[in-house]
């Protein structure tokens, strides 16, 4: 089971009720996603972009967000170790201040990926891509 931040991240949070969506791919979304991508994981992007934004229908306190990085970050983690377990992929998760981040390695066929979920009062945005 490969790890996905839309499947991993609930949607309702503490009563704050969000939609999703995907959105279109900027030349702004994927320098900042090969940026963090450098920042995090010491690579850049080279294929598969994507975002996604999950916004909220009220504004996010701070201890909401925070419990909402507490929870992508667990999710996250968790479904990477399983991964490692029975695939042995090889993968990094971690988080600062509201980003989440992680990187996977798969072992079968070589390819990396990289996720990051930036947290707002106003919602979420995920970037991703291939290293």
């Amino acid at each position: 089971m490969k790890f996905s931040l839309l499947a991993a991240a609930p949607l309702l949070v503490l009563g704050a009720v969000s939609t999703a969506f995907a959105d279109t791919v900027t030349a702004a979304d994927r320098s900042e996603t090969s940026r963090l991508a450098q920042q995090y994981a010491g690579k850049v992007c080279r294929a598969d972009y994507d975002v996604d934004t999950d916004r909220a229908r009220r504004p996010l306190s701070a201890a909401q967000l925070k419990a909402k990085r507490t929870a992508i970050y667990n999710d996250w983690k968790e479904d990477l170790a399983e991964d490692a377990r029975e695939d042995g992929d090889t993968y990094r998760v971690g988080y600062h201040n509201n980003r989440v981040w992680a990187w996977q390695k798969d072992a079968r066929t070589g390819k990396t990926e990289f996720k990051v979920v930036i947290l707002s009062a106003t919602g979420e945005r995920e970037l991703s891509c291939d290293l």
